[in-house]
């Protein structure tokens, strides 16, 4: 490790994975590659982040204190829950591979802060805390699951180069067969599917509270 401070900044070395994550994904996403993006040494890179995981988790801590920053301060339980969803999507979508990240990281102060921002929303409604904490945790998770679904559809479609269909052959399967001619497939990973999802996951939760 150099014994001085390295000449460029933590946060060009965060820039730069950013900028990584977005060019070459994930799966590619190597303390080398970041030399090579910054044209350093390891050591340069190690002086501000002891491994890769500390990395992780850096990047996965901004990405839950850039969530916390838009989220929603005026509403009833729904409105507020609902509009949440979509400020958390929207984030990860613009952050890079962001959705893996979190669930690559533990859950430190900044995750535990968007958690009990989003508990509080659902706080004055007549649920027991068992609810409350298992249907935050539902819709989160819907959430990042829905984006890193995303990214793997769009990293096989870059796999295929954009030329094959990949849904398959449904020559066998009727009910497939019938709503892919008529474009259902074309839901995935649309803003109706996501917003589908969480109306479900909102009508389930409003059942479940007593007058």
């Amino acid at each position: 490790m150099p014994q001085r401070r390295p000449h460029i900044s933590e946060e060009k070395i965060i820039a730069a994975s950013w900028r990584l994550l977005s060019d070459q994904g994930i799966e590619n996403f190597t303390i080398r590659s970041l030399c090579k993006e910054l044209n350093v040494q390891a050591p340069t890179i190690y002086w501000y982040f002891e491994s890769k995981q500390v990395l992780i988790q850096t990047l996965a801590n901004l990405v839950s204190r850039e969530i916390i920053g838009d989220l929603p301060k005026q509403g009833d339980w729904r409105e507020r829950l609902q509009t949440s969803a979509m400020v958390i999507r929207k984030k990860l979508q613009q952050y890079p591979c962001s959705g893996q990240l979190l669930m690559k990281s533990k859950p430190e102060a900044d995750f535990m802060e968007l958690l009990e921002c989003l508990l509080q929303m659902i706080q004055p409604t007549s649920l027991t805390d068992k609810q409350k904490f298992s249907y935050i945790t539902h819709l989160l998770n819907y959430v990042i699951n829905f984006v890193v679904e995303e990214y793997e559809q769009r990293m096989v479609q870059i796999s295929l180069g954009n030329k094959e269909d990949i849904h398959g052959d449904f020559s066998q399967f009727n009910l497939l067969r019938r709503m892919y001619e008529e474009g259902m497939f074309n839901l995935i990973g649309s803003d109706e599917l996501f917003d589908s999802g969480i109306l479900l996951l909102l009508d389930g939760i409003e059942q479940r509270i007593t007058p």
